[in-house]
């Protein structure tokens, strides 16, 4: 699911602000951006992350900032400063002029002089806290979205229900309707043959209009949707949702089949156009 969580944590020698932004996805997927400084950490990130977080596209932006009164090590490049000050000897020797050094033209040779990455050995809980931080503000989102995704999926389960409900009322009759359609034609095709050849034959009819019973069918509907209605309260799981939804999804195409006897596609076609939208609001929860 969607969401973005900004999380902050100091102590006395530094400060950390962490952001992370997710989008839907059907798996994990974490790219973290660490400040070298911190680049040991990122097992341990990880870990974190995928405490709060099953499916989605995750980006984390970490940046850090030293407390005023830590000191930054520099380190020198002596052999670097030789070179310089013996090329600059050469030129005074060839040309005959003096030529003036000072420290500021030292320090603006950026290759004598180089900042050292900061040792946070014994500081690393501060990252970690920067990060949990912000998880704790998506998963507050995730789980606005959540709800949001539940009163839909619920809205969208009832009008199933109500369909199959008055699908089920007009079936009701469809297995009498259709044997005695059968029974019709085939009287007006054998109505010279024997009392006991007819009666063979309405037999099979009769077993032929029992195979276009639906009741199975209706039943197995109700189950999935009773079903999606416990997940959305106990186990909000979109993995067994979408399980759920292709379960429907073969129920209804059955169901469909069995009722091109009667006038029934538009009920049909409400089905699985509701079932679709629910499936395409599955892949979006954890």
């Amino acid at each position: 699911m969607t969401g973005y969580g900004k999380g902050e944590a100091a102590n006395d020698f530094i400060s950390v602000t962490a952001e992370i932004k997710s989008v839907n996805s059907k798996n994990l997927d974490v790219r973290i951006n660490l400040p070298r400084i911190a680049n040991n950490l990122l097992g341990r990130l990880n870990n974190k992350i995928k405490e709060y977080i099953k499916r989605g596209k995750v980006d984390v932006y970490i940046n850090y900032k030293l407390s005023p009164d830590v000191e930054i090590p520099i380190s020198i490049n002596y052999p670097m400063a030789k070179t310089y000050i013996n090329a600059i000897k050469k030129i005074e020797g060839t040309t005959g002029r003096k030529i003036g050094i000072n420290m500021r033209d030292l320090l603006s040779m950026h290759d004598i002089f180089s900042r050292e990455e900061v040792d946070i050995a014994g500081k690393e809980d501060v990252f970690l806290s920067a990060v949990e931080n912000a998880l704790i503000q998506l998963d507050d989102e995730r789980k606005k979205e959540g709800e949001k995704l539940k009163r839909d999926i619920e809205n969208r389960l009832n009008n199933i229900e109500t369909i199959v409900i008055k699908v089920e009322e007009q079936t009701g009759y469809l297995n009498e309707k259709i044997r005695e359609r059968l029974l019709e034609k085939v009287k007006k095709l054998f109505e010279s043959l024997d009392e006991e050849i007819t009666k063979r034959i309405e037999l099979e009819v009769v077993l032929i209009a029992e195979k276009q019973d639906v009741s199975e069918e209706i039943t197995r509907l109700k189950s999935h949707i009773k079903r999606f209605y416990q997940l959305l309260d106990e186990d909000f799981c979109g993995k067994t949702m979408d399980f759920l939804c292709q379960e429907m999804h073969r129920e209804i195409n059955t169901l469909g089949s069995k009722l091109k006897e009667i006038n029934l596609t538009e009920p049909v076609l409400k089905i699985k156009t509701e079932i679709a939208r629910i499936k395409e609001q599955v892949q979006n929860v954890e």
